[in-house]
């Protein structure tokens, strides 16, 4: 396929503010990586500028904690031992037995967990980017929530009918990861998965004085890329999200619902940085693969995605029903 380079403008989003719901759902210390994904996300986010009071973090098992990690209050995906993603500045919303459906529910629908009033939630309106992340175990169509129940694709599209927000980058990495965009249909909704149906989500890599593994190899990926980027106002998402994962074992998979803006037009920044980074414009190089009828277009400034799923498998974009 031959190639085209273009220098493709970041449109800024007219949003106010932006908001993170992150969870680890999963418990027991070989899930340690589940939990040092969401830490990574979470640590992502707060460098660049979103503050606590718009962060909610669910993780169901405290790792830093467990009396089987050698290196107490810490947990790391480096063998430098100094380096940790969690300590005192480490805000978790809920832990626990806390981190459930019903409250999932709850923040992402702004009602209040168990404790009506007292449990923080998102508090979002029209004007609001919502970054939701979740990493555990998932199958077709499902999420586990510590081996003791489960949300399915449905309920994930009924809760985002219910949401107030500007735009929403839902990003899953589990197992199937994809299917549980399966049901979306609310506007303006980017959803990543970081495996298609029958596919794995598979470890980056693993710790020998802790026995286990310590992170996925797409949000590793992802976090070291975006890491090492000044300012995400200067990469898109695709640049970030979908080009550097073409030579991994599990596809990735996205879903854009109708209003949503072409991938490489939308700056990493939208969504995880603070709404003051997000504002700037910046130009990016991105590298397309010209397909003779293809299924993601680049759209002219101010043209808008209608509904579309496609996969990225390395060399090209497919429409899901071509797979």
């Amino acid at each position: 396929f031959p190639l085209l380079v273009i220098a493709a403008t970041l449109k800024k989003s007219n949003h106010t503010s932006n908001h993170a719901v992150i969870l680890s759902a999963s418990r027991y210390w070989f899930n340690y990586r589940h939990v040092a994904n969401a830490l990574s996300i979470y640590a992502l986010v707060k460098k660049h500028g979103i503050p606590d009071e718009n962060i909610i973090l669910l993780l169901a098992d405290e790792i830093p904690a467990n009396p089987r990690n050698p290196f107490k209050n810490t947990i790391s995906t480096t063998a430098r031992r100094g380096a940790t993603l969690f300590d005192e500045s480490t805000q978790i919303d809920y832990r626990g037995d806390d981190v459930t459906v019903d409250n999932i529910r709850k923040v992402l629908l702004g009602k209040g967990g168990d404790d009506e009033g007292k449990r923080r939630v998102l508090q979002t309106d029209k004007n609001s980017n919502v970054l939701i992340y979740w990493t555990g175990h998932g199958g077709d169509k499902f999420f586990k929530f510590q081996d003791v129940e489960e949300i399915f694709a449905n309920d994930i599209a009924q809760i985002l009918d219910e949401m107030e927000y500007n735009e929403v980058l839902f990003l899953a990495d589990t197992c199937q990861a994809f299917t549980l965009g399966d049901a979306i249909t609310a506007p303006n909704v980017y959803m990543f998965g970081s495996s298609l149906r029958d596919q794995n989500s598979y470890a980056h890599h693993s710790d020998p004085e802790l026995g286990l593994s310590v992170i996925e190899r797409y949000t590793h990926k992802f976090f070291q890329l975006a890491s090492r980027t000044t300012s995400l106002s200067k990469l898109s998402l695709q640049q970030s999200m979908i080009d550097p994962f073409k030579s991994e074992s599990s596809h990735v998979g996205i879903k854009q619902t109708t209003g949503t803006r072409p991938l490489n037009t939308v700056p990493l920044s939208d969504f995880f940085a603070n709404v003051d980074e997000s504002k700037k414009k910046s130009t990016a190089g991105t590298t397309l693969h010209l397909l003779e009828r293809p299924n993601v277009e680049n759209a002219n400034d101010g043209d808008a995605v209608q509904s579309k799923t496609y996969i990225w498998d390395g060399m090209r974009a497919h429409n899901d029903e071509d797979i």
